[in-house]
């Protein structure tokens, strides 16, 4: 796995390559596969642009990575690719941040991330290059992918000792034998040496004599991309068979190097021999007979082929192959005539009386229509399903974005909300820490100010009482005197230390109120710290809803579209095949019809022609009862009155 970093500016100018057609058109499909962002391609770009412009000081906010794999990997499903987006962005530290991860090829996806994360902070890509290439050999370790640092090697992964010792294990009495591994890369390249220039026939014939089973890497598209070897007994600890890709065995065993080799096989046989002798009569007859059975041969399994797609698409064979409204039936018949020698028969035309008349509605519903008017009527239907099939696919795509978050794969804006709300809430945590400190101090100070009251009270009432009564009560009035002033004292100290620690309480509030921007940051620390978790099922539940709702929405619309544009394209044709009925007719009923039309254009009343309504120039002259212009007069003045002529 390669990873290619580059960074710059905007994720608009990203997102809208991913989206388009690529330098050579050779995006096909592209679509989000991972992400923390929801939304159409251009609503996720926006926000992920939204972000980084918190930092407007930096110069290149966001961060882009292309992860690609070789052909020797094959096309891995969606699922897999945005496991591996998702923990390559984990291991890169930017999990917290907005991203989003872009499929448009079979080999590798694009990566955008702001360097800004939910709260505002930059995220350092200090060394991004070693760690992505740390993050990548894990995962490629993780998902058995081939080692980019084993691909540069001629001579192919090395043997690792837990390999080795596992080789031995499986060998048993022979430990001196070779590993597999290394076994394979020697038979592999004596078959490869010993079947060059044949092509894969007998290359794939030698790897069989030679006791490896191999596999062939077939994308897709139909293109090769190269094998995977094993031997008998090639198993592991399970028991399942161990598989090879011709990358870990070696480099040169690649397709792209194998092919050069082995080439496509065999040219065909001729008549011509090679030491120049003319061949003999029955030599040339052989050749023709065998020629004539390969084009019968060809010949058959053509019109199977056709006869099974005629099937499918319901054609109704005409009387002649050769005049087959299916055009791969008649050309292959016609070709068939040709090669036998025999005259293509003439094209039959439509007779004139089977053609219904031009005012026939439900044969003929657009046959009123002037030859200007039908092709304008044609060219507005294909726009509109061409419209309608755009309108159709951008639902798809957005349903399939909303996808996302109704299935919880997505982090949805309240959830996003709810982390917004704990990162302010952490930035104001110095504060609010203070505030809980210097309310604690204050009840403190309040309680010991409650028993100092409690002595004053106690040491005033003793003060007045006789000596007798102070005699028995084992004290004097000096000493209560005393007692009831350091009180006093102590009260006085304490609703002072009180006062103070509320009045840096409220300072810290403020300070906190201030940071956070909440009204009371105190009571919603406590909330969120005690339901936390309700909080965050809460706000998941509304997301997936919303999403839910979203997406069913989408495909509503989806539906909508698909059903509108299956009319116009009915439309179209419908008006296509006016304009082909019209070319075949013959031309005198062609230029009647055109009359007919031209006369019923024009209605008549009396046998005189009538203007249509909202047609032709409008009156714009002065109303019977309004004056000329040289005897107008402007209104009189408020309050006053009007002159006279």
């Amino acid at each position: 796995m390669i990873a290619n970093i580059t960074k710059g500016k905007k994720a608009v100018g990203a997102l809208v390559y991913d989206f388009g057609p690529g330098r050579r058109d050779e995006h096909v499909n592209p679509r989000i596969v991972a992400g923390n962002v929801t939304g159409t391609p251009l609503q996720v770009a926006r926000m992920i642009d939204h972000t980084a412009r918190r930092r407007p000081e930096i110069a290149a906010p966001i961060w882009r990575c292309s992860l690609s794999l070789p052909d020797e990997d094959g096309i891995l499903p969606d699922a897999q690719w945005g496991d591996i987006a998702a923990k390559f962005i984990a291991e890169m530290g930017f999990d917290g941040a907005p991203w989003v991860a872009v499929r448009h090829g079979d080999d590798h996806i694009h990566l955008t991330v702001s360097r800004v994360d939910w709260s505002g902070q930059l995220l350092t890509d200090r060394w991004d290059y070693r760690r992505a290439r740390e993050a990548a050999d894990a995962l490629e370790e993780e998902n058995g992918l081939v080692r980019a640092r084993d691909r540069f090697r001629a001579e192919g992964p090395q043997v690792r000792n837990a390999e080795l010792e596992a080789s031995n294990r499986r060998r048993g009495p022979e430990p001196a034998a070779p590993p597999e591994r290394e076994e394979l890369r020697r038979i592999v390249r004596e078959v490869r040496d010993a079947s060059r220039g044949l092509g894969r026939d007998a290359f794939e014939s030698g790897l069989t004599d030679f006791g490896v089973s191999f596999r062939a890497n077939v994308a897709s598209t139909g293109r090769m991309n190269g094998y995977s070897f094993t031997l008998d007994g090639l198993v592991d600890g399970d028991g399942a068979q161990v598989w090879f890709p011709a990358s870990k065995v070696a480099k040169d065993l690649r397709w792209a190097a194998l092919h050069q080799v082995l080439g496509d096989g065999p040219a065909p046989t001729t008549l011509a021999r090679s030491d120049g002798d003319v061949p003999t009569p029955e030599q040339v007859e052989e050749a023709v007979d065998q020629a004539e059975a390969d084009v019968a041969e060809f010949a058959r399994q053509a019109a199977k082929i056709l006869q099974r797609g005629q099937a499918e698409r319901g054609v109704v064979p005409a009387d002649h192959p050769a005049l087959s409204t299916d055009p791969a039936q008649r050309l292959l018949e016609q070709w068939r005539m040709k090669q036998r020698g025999e005259p293509v028969p003439a094209e039959r035309l439509v007779p004139a009386e089977s053609v219904p008349a031009w005012d026939d509605k439900r044969r003929r519903p657009y046959g009123a229509l002037g030859a200007e008017k039908l092709k304008t009527a044609l060219q507005k239907a294909e726009r509109e399903a061409e419209r309608l099939a755009h309108s159709r696919d951008a639902a798809q795509r957005a349903a399939r974005s909303w996808d996302g978050l109704a299935t919880g794969a997505v982090t949805g804006e309240q959830v996003q909300a709810l982390h917004k709300l704990n990162a302010r809430l952490a930035k104001a945590e110095p504060h609010l820490k203070v505030v809980r400190e210097q309310m604690e101090r204050a009840r403190q100070a309040d309680a010991t100010a409650d028993a100092a009251r409690k002595i004053w009270k106690e040491a005033d009432a003793r003060k007045n009482l006789g000596r007798v009564e102070l005699w028995r009560l084992k004290t004097s009035k000096k000493a209560e005197e005393n007692k009831a002033s350091t009180a006093g004292e102590a009260i006085h100290l304490y609703v002072d230390q009180g006062t103070k620690a509320r009045r840096t309480a409220g300072e810290s509030h403020k300070e906190a109120v201030k940071v956070s921007g909440l009204a009371d940051p105190v009571a919603e620390r406590e909330r969120v710290t005690e339901y936390w978790p309700e909080l965050l099922r809460e706000a998941q539940a509304r997301d997936q809803a919303h999403g839910v709702a979203r997406r069913e929405a989408m495909l509503t619309d989806a539906e909508t579209y698909e059903r509108r544009r299956t009319a116009e394209q009915a439309k179209a044709a419908a008006l296509r095949q006016e304009q082909a009925l019209r070319t075949s007719m013959p031309e005198a009923q062609g230029k009647a019809e055109a009359r007919a039309r031209s006369a019923a254009a024009r209605p008549t009343k009396d046998g005189k022609k009538t203007r249509k309504a909202g047609t032709g120039r409008r009156y714009t002259g002065p109303r019977p009862d309004e004056r000329p212009p040289h005897l107008r007069q402007p209104p009189p003045p408020k309050g006053g009155r009007g002159q006279g002529l």
